[in-house]
């Protein structure tokens, strides 16, 4: 997640970029600090993208309020975090379609709430691509259980069943990193999907669908280790 944190205070920027960070784990948030509206409008221009903005609503060169404003002027939904003393300033943050207020100083629980919030609003389910019988079909990533290398073809494991394709180990396994993060390759034949394991042994692991794939010797204690941070991540 990209967010824009703006404010004319650079404690203050400093303080809010360090509290979201230690709410995510390492790479999961980017923050970009800017000084006033200004400075955050022109990245706009530049085409500069963003999936959030935290916003101060008083400052000096231009305000939160006339930012919004402009904001809305690139993006009609992207969200916009206001920061602020004054609570008053409430209504007036609903003609730009504020996605919430946050009071001054930031309270780390209401921040938490603020950020859950986000992810939920901005989540968009990825998917991928497959050529089955001449025809591109859609299949939602999160479907897939895992994928196997057999011979000259990859047999994709969905929950409703399984599809083989003919192509390379390598690239099916470049056309699910490309949309999703949450695999492991436990073995040199599977790419199982870390969010269906059901439990994890140390020679085998057991998939949701009821599938047990076999884990390479040389891998299993990162197999753990990544399963670990897949469900320390996602609270799964």
């Amino acid at each position: 997640m990209r967010i824009a944190i703006v404010d004319d205070e650079s404690i203050f920027r400093k303080q809010i970029t360090e509290s979201i960070s230690s709410l995510y784990g390492k790479g999961e948030v980017s923050c970009f600090q800017y000084a006033d509206g200004k400075e955050l409008i022109t990245a706009f221009k530049n085409g500069f993208e963003l999936d959030a903005v935290f916003l101060d609503i008083e400052m000096k060169e231009m305000d939160g309020m006339e930012a919004a404003r402009l904001i809305r002027t690139f993006s009609a939904d992207i969200p916009v975090v206001f920061m602020t003393s004054h609570t008053e300033m409430a209504m007036e943050g609903y003609e730009v379609s504020a996605f919430r207020f946050l009071s001054k100083p930031i309270d780390m629980e209401k921040l938490r709430e603020t950020l859950k919030d986000l992810e939920k609003r901005l989540k968009v389910e990825e998917k991928i691509i497959l050529k089955v019988e001449g025809e591109e079909v859609i299949y939602p990533v999160s479907s897939l259980v895992y994928a196997e290398a057999a011979n000259n073809c990859v047999r994709f494991v969905f929950t409703g069943g399984g599809k083989e394709i003919r192509m390379k180990f390598s690239d099916a396994i470049a056309l699910i990193d490309s949309v999703s993060g949450d695999f492991f390759k436990c073995h040199r034949s599977y790419y199982i999907n870390l969010g269906r394991v059901r439990k994890m042994g140390a020679a085998e692991v057991f998939m949701d669908n009821g599938d047990n794939l076999p884990i390479s010797r040389s891998v299993a204690t990162q197999a753990k280790q990544k399963l670990f941070e897949f469900i320390r991540r996602t609270g799964r």
